[in-house]
């Protein structure tokens, strides 16, 4: 018996919030709610973010309307927001994105062997762990609550030191944008590892056991921020995705803020911040490729 549900799952992203998932229609093709028809088989609940939507379960009329009628243009000019809040919703989730990793490997020649500079000598990165030093006496001041509480959050994925410089106070709203965001973080996290492996820098509290990590150390080198290459390839791709937006000069100075956080929290030096970067900046053409379906049903968002 034919599977009542391949011709949907094949033509949208399961864009998963909190404990129910969305279906977006893939970039270029349109679902059948967007048709004007209806989701007679489910909507998808019960599973939680990130657990593999391939196996969630499908119940039939739980949710049906679920954040079907957004208003799509609030809050789009606002940039005044508190930093210090996360925004509105649980960080949502989508399937591994397949089709854009099987073009991201097709293009591997392109970036498997970018030329980042290669990590400090031992001694040059002792000297840089000084300056973590006294951040992290700063740190643990109260002019720098704001940061703790953004540091903690950013451990994990989380979209809202993004979204809010574009004017985006709810997780809802926009998928086409998250999704895009949520891709790029899939496809960062893969190339971001690869380098890692191949420097294999040790992390600052290796080099010098008197600096203190206000977060766990993760166990993977240091050598370049996954963090930092994120943030800024998102503020990179969002400025080519709608290049008139007003906030692309705050999206800059959010995600420099988030990859500098990292050093503040005494798990990455100046120079893996630097390195995430201009990885950034040299995967930006690559991603235009990888990514331009998405990049151009994003832009049909705030035209």
């Amino acid at each position: 018996m034919p599977n009542p549900f391949s011709k949907l799952l094949s033509g949208t992203w399961l864009l998963a919030i909190g404990e129910s998932f969305e279906a977006v229609p893939v970039a270029g093709q349109t679902s059948p709610v967007a048709a004007g028809g209806t989701f007679d088989a489910a909507t998808f609940v019960s599973v939680a973010a990130g657990s593999g939507g391939a196996s969630a379960l499908l119940n039939r009329n739980r949710n049906r309307n679920r954040n079907r009628n957004r208003n799509r243009n609030r809050n789009r000019n606002r940039t005044t927001t508190d930093a210090a809040t996360p925004l509105g919703g649980e960080t949502p989730d989508i399937l591994l994105p397949w089709r854009e990793i099987d073009r991201l490997h097709q293009l591997r020649d392109f970036w498997v062997d970018l030329p980042l500079d290669l990590p400090r000598s031992p001694a040059a990165l002792f000297e840089q762990t000084q300056g973590l030093l006294v951040k992290q006496a700063a740190l643990q001041t109260e002019a720098e609550t704001i940061r703790r509480a953004e540091i903690l959050r950013e451990q994990e994925l989380e979209l809202s030191g993004y979204l809010r410089p574009l004017g985006l106070t709810q997780m809802g709203g926009y998928p086409q944008t998250v999704t895009l965001f949520l891709i790029l973080a899939r496809l960062c996290e893969e190339i971001g590892l690869r380098y890692k492996d191949r420097y294999d820098a040790p992390r600052p509290t290796t080099v010098n056991p008197r600096l203190s990590s206000f977060i766990p150390v993760p166990v993977h080198p240091s050598y370049p921020s996954n963090h930092a290459f994120l943030s800024y390839t998102i503020a990179f791709v969002f400025a080519r995705v709608a290049p008139e937006h007003p906030g692309i000069a705050e999206l800059f100075l959010s995600g420099r803020r988030i990859a500098e956080n990292r050093e503040w929290a005494g798990v990455h030096y100046p120079q893996d911040t630097a390195a995430g970067r201009a990885l950034a900046r040299m995967m930006t053409p690559i991603f235009e490729v990888v990514l331009e379906d998405q990049m151009l049903a994003a832009r049909e968002e705030w035209v």
